[in-house]
């Protein structure tokens, strides 16, 4: 899956002059979070609902309801819009996207192609597609099974599970906290008991189980 698979085409932008009344009256309207920087078609900051917020004067200051707004309309985006942008290309696996939000602790990402905006990926955008990958939200069972380190023990799990009847709808292998390698299995249907039973026939320990 790629960045273009799951980004969002339509952007709502704003310029450096944009003021913080309307960058927060923007976002308020759209439901948005995240709005690009546009001088002309270059990208050159990023606004988040974090830094509007931060822009916002507190209660604390005592400003009356006019001085407030006369403030919103004074300061610009290019004051408080996060520079330089890190973004990402259409044509990059999705999982370097997601990559990139953890390590750099941001929650959006903006697609550049040939120097132009062309899109912007999100965290929710990704969670959903993990969500949707995981088989979450339909009829089922998630089992999570101890590998171990056996170079075939992947595909003798599936064997075992598909061998009990049970369809499998995903499938994913990692290595917990303690350096163990599991596979977290979701099969369609909210009786695992025949793969269970299959699995631990097989000597593998099924860690534990939960059905939506």
């Amino acid at each position: 899956m790629l960045v273009r698979d799951v980004m969002q085409s339509k952007v709502v932008t704003i310029t450096p002059r944009t003021t913080l009344a309307e960058a927060v009256g923007l976002a308020r309207q759209r439901g948005i979070r995240h709005l690009p920087v546009l001088e002309g078609c270059e990208l050159v900051g990023m606004v988040s609902d974090r830094d509007l917020k931060r822009a916002m004067p507190s209660p604390a200051t005592g400003l009356r309801a006019h001085e407030v707004n006369d403030f919103l309309d004074r300061i610009s985006v290019a004051e408080i819009m996060t520079r330089p942008v890190v973004t990402i290309g259409p044509m990059l696996p999705l999982e370097e996207a997601a990559r990139l939000m953890v390590e750099e602790k941001i929650s959006a990402l903006p697609v550049i192609e040939r120097g132009r905006l062309v899109g912007i990926v999100t965290e929710t955008d990704v969670l959903a597609l993990f969500v949707k990958a995981m088989g979450a939200g339909e009829p089922s069972s998630r089992l999570d099974v101890v590998l171990g380190e056996g170079p075939s023990a992947l595909a003798e799990v599936v064997q075992a599970v598909e061998g009990a009847g049970v369809p499998i709808s995903s499938i994913m292998s990692l290595a917990s906290g303690a350096g163990v390698k599991e596979a977290m299995i979701r099969v369609a249907t909210i009786n695992p008991g025949p793969a269970i039973r299959a699995l631990k026939a097989k000597g593998y320990a099924v860690r534990q189980t939960w059905r939506a």
